[in-house]
């Protein structure tokens, strides 16, 4: 049956189609327009999950929506959903097909940056921290990971698009689960021969598709918009956001213009409808390097998505690519770690009301938990570990506090 939950009328115009790049990457057929689905598996979400794009499962209970906001539809054991069952199945395969550029080794982030390629890991892999993806100036640029077994993520990681690169341009091939870490940002198709687990806070933008697994929400944030929007009149040379001191700085350069007035900076919360949060004068026409940069003083509590509308001077305009930053707004608090690096014995000091914690824990670089403490402890002792890099996690009511730590005997 067709499970009708919430339909946006806005999401329905936007053309939803996946950028190619030398024959190689996998036509998704029907299963295009959905952001998360599974083959076979139940569909679960706790708390106020938000989706754009449709979801489903042909075979297995579907719960969670309510509390869960979806803008798109659900399909459940349906003609849809079987079509999308036949569709997950030859994309999976034609990326099983595809022959390796490059071998790279299953721990995966530490601000690693990666140019386009078909990357092949020969057993379960790890995100830790920042993956970069290039796209080298080319908005066609593919990324295809071929990983041979499970992947999981830690804490705050995320997979980060520069120099025009594109989600919808990268694609995830998976024998195995997936577990994306609380407050993690996944970008790209996963397509997946196992289950779906999004832990507390993590968001994707993209699409997570499995073959057979269960699909797991938790207050996460799913979106599955990619545009096909006409060039600008111009090079856009790079694009992006950071965080600074509780504000986000939009960065952008354009190495040609032509008969460019203006840019307005639009701020969106959910993708779909879109705010002016400042304007800059563009340069006329030029063709040289130049850089432009604007500042969002109050960037939304969770994520916050950006794009650029360049105005010619006869009042024609276009838009850019998106991008977007999380959690900016939230005071990220001070955390002391000393020494570090250390020998496995640790001093711990946090600003604040430590009756204010809730949680402590320790992760290792594949996320496996080496510690864990509902009370705020100012030494830990972790001597019995090997030498390596660890992330220390701090929930508070209002925040989380994370750190990378070193232990070096």
């Amino acid at each position: 049956m067709k499970n009708k939950i919430f339909i946006c009328f806005t999401f329905c115009m936007f053309s939803i189609l996946p950028y190619t790049s030398f024959g190689q990457a996998p036509n998704l057929g029907t299963a295009i327009n959905f952001s998360l689905f599974t083959s076979v598996g139940a569909f679960d979400n706790l708390g106020p999950t938000f989706i754009i794009g449709d979801i489903g499962t042909n075979a297995g209970a579907f719960t969670g929506f309510p509390p869960g906001t979806l803008v798109g539809s659900s399909y459940v054991a349906d003609p849809t959903s079987l079509q999308a069952v036949n569709d997950i199945d030859i994309a999976y395969n034609s990326l099983v097909a595809l022959a390796c550029d490059t071998v790279i080794g299953p721990l995966l982030g530490g601000g690693q940056t990666l140019p386009p390629k078909v990357y092949c890991i020969t057993t379960a892999s790890s995100l830790a921290g920042d993956l970069i993806l290039d796209g080298q100036g080319d908005p066609n640029a593919l990324f295809i990971f071929k990983i041979d077994g499970a992947f999981s993520t830690s804490t705050f990681s995320n997979v980060l698009l520069i120099d025009s690169a594109k989600w919808c341009n990268v694609y995830w091939q998976i024998n195995g689960a997936f577990i994306l870490g609380d407050n993690s940002v996944f970008r790209g198709t996963m397509i997946n021969n196992g289950a779906i687990s999004l832990l507390e806070g993590s968001n994707i933008i993209g699409r997570g598709l499995s073959k057979a697994g269960a699909i797991d929400l938790h207050n996460n944030k799913v979106t599955n918009i990619c545009s096909s929007l006409s060039p600008m009149p111009m090079e856009l040379v790079s694009f992006s956001a950071n965080c600074s001191d509780k504000k986000t700085v939009i960065k952008w350069s354009t190495s040609t213009e032509t008969n460019n007035e203006f840019f307005s900076i639009e701020r969106s919360i959910d993708g779909i409808e879109w705010q002016t949060a400042g304007i800059l004068n563009g340069s006329g026409n030029s063709n040289i390097l130049i850089d432009y940069s604007f500042t969002d003083a109050e960037p939304y509590k969770d994520v916050s998505y950006y794009r650029l509308r360049q105005t010619d001077f006869d009042g024609t305009f276009k838009h850019s690519h998106i991008v977007s930053y999380t959690n900016c707004s939230q005071n990220p608090g001070e955390l002391y770690i000393y020494p570090n690096p250390s020998s496995g014995l640790l001093n711990l000091l946090i600003e604040g009301d430590r009756d204010m914690v809730s949680s402590v824990s320790i992760s290792n670089t594949i996320g496996t938990s080496i510690y864990n403490s509902h009370n705020f402890q100012t030494n830990i002792d972790l001597s019995d570990q090997p030498d390596g890099i660890y992330f220390i996690s701090i929930k508070m009511k209002s925040q989380e506090i994370s750190q990378k730590l070193v232990i070096k005997k």
